[in-house]
């Protein structure tokens, strides 16, 4: 389901590493034309949420997703041969992921935040695009940080990721890998998001 064995392993730990502001990568064409219409199918059928806070507004499925093949994927993405390949190319020690739906319809967003919370471990965030067609928004956007301690001091926007279908963009979970999903103005962004644990 993941071609794995066709990712060049050193030119993407090469690019981890030189990546700014902090790790990361972006992998297009990460499967297969027809696993993603199974994987857009099966997230038209798993249930959404509402989920709506001081900084974000967005639909999500449950922690656990449902649908048969949402859970082969997920079971793919911590398959050993992709743990191992995400192992070589973030020197990150990783064990097992986490996966959950987003759809962000017009007016979506997720303010700036980091993904670090030392009690659950989180090593490496991933997002996999499954649908953007017409989506205006909905970039990721990276930003640089001036850290004070474990504590970001001043942020300053660095880099937009274009949401595209069928890609996936690996980053690096500390402290200081301060992110933010941008409003979505037009269409739709869906993916397949979470994270790897050690």
């Amino acid at each position: 389901m993941i071609p794995v064995a066709g990712w060049k392993l050193d030119e993407l730990a090469r690019s981890w590493a030189e990546a700014r502001p902090f790790p990361h990568v972006i992998l297009d064409d990460f499967v297969a034309p027809e696993t993603l219409a199974g994987l857009l199918q099966a997230v038209s059928q798993e249930p959404h949420f509402a989920n709506r806070g001081e900084i974000y507004d967005f639909m999500a499925s449950s922690p656990e997703v449902e649908h048969p093949t949402l859970q082969a994927f997920q079971a793919a993405l911590g398959s050993p041969e992709t743990l191992a390949a995400v192992r070589a190319i973030s020197g990150r020690a990783v064990r097992t992921v986490d996966m959950r739906s987003y759809v962000y319809l017009p007016g979506s967003y997720l303010l700036p935040h980091a993904d670090s919370r030392a009690s659950i471990g989180r090593l490496v965030a991933f997002a996999f695009y499954i649908y953007t067609h017409g989506c205006e928004g909905g970039e990721l956007e990276l930003f640089t940080c001036e850290m004070a301690g474990d504590e970001v001091a001043s942020a300053t926007a660095a880099q937009r990721i274009a949401p595209r279908d069928n890609r996936i963009v690996l980053f690096d979970v500390t402290p200081a890998s301060l992110h933010q999903v941008r409003e979505v103005l037009a269409g739709h962004r869906v993916s397949l998001t979470g994270w790897y644990l050690g």
